[in-house]
């Protein structure tokens, strides 16, 4: 599906009550909403250490003998800047009191995600701190949700593995209307002007 194509299908009714079940959407943060200096380290099988920035680490292939550190994400935010046009999203979707947003993110502490919100903007959200990397812990909250009886979910992350877990549970629930949409870096400019038209 084109990007255009899930943003008009997710998005452009956010304004609108669904009447016929219960809405979520949920963000992940790091290189979805906000950048910030933080590393996970990779200690190899030889004994050497690489370190990787969020981005590389949602594409990297890792192995059996690889051993993560994710130290960095236990601590606050270090020199965080928000992702605007997704940041924007969010923003119009905390505006509507109809549907569950969250913020649903592999760190282990959600109070550092909090407060940056809090602090910067003002803003009162919602942050599931799964302390997992495990593209199978995000899927398992989602449909954790589905049965709680919500029918109308979006998810939006940054890393393929996660939306592939997630993708897995449109054939288990057919009838749960589930989009997902992998977060790039750059986006073309003619969907660029199509969000700016849509959160405005």
């Amino acid at each position: 599906m084109k990007k255009k194509d899930f943003i008009n299908k997710v998005f452009k009714n956010e304004s609108k009550v669904i009447t016929e079940g219960r809405i979520l959407r949920v963000f992940d943060f790091d290189d979805t909403l906000a950048k910030s200096t933080a590393f996970i380290y990779v200690k190899h099988k030889d004994g050497s250490e690489s370190k990787l920035d969020p981005a590389e680490y949602a594409k990297y292939n890792s192995k059996t003998t690889d051993v993560f550190d994710f130290r960095d994400f236990n601590k606050m935010l270090n020199n965080p800047k928000v992702i605007e046009k997704n940041f924007k999203l969010l923003q119009r979707m905390l505006d509507n009191s109809n549907k569950k947003v969250t913020i649903l993110t592999a760190r282990k502490l959600a109070f550092p995600v909090t407060k940056f919100f809090k602090d910067e903007f003002g803003m009162d959200v919602y942050v599931v701190a799964l302390g997992s990397n495990n593209p199978k812990d995000k899927s398992d909250w989602i449909e954790k949700h589905i049965k709680k009886g919500y029918t109308d979910i979006a998810f939006m992350d940054d890393s393929s593995k996660n939306i592939r877990a997630v993708d897995k549970l449109k054939s288990k629930y057919p009838n749960v209307r589930i989009k997902t949409h992998l977060v790039r870096e750059h986006i073309d400019a003619e969907v660029q002007k199509y969000v700016n038209k849509l959160i405005h």
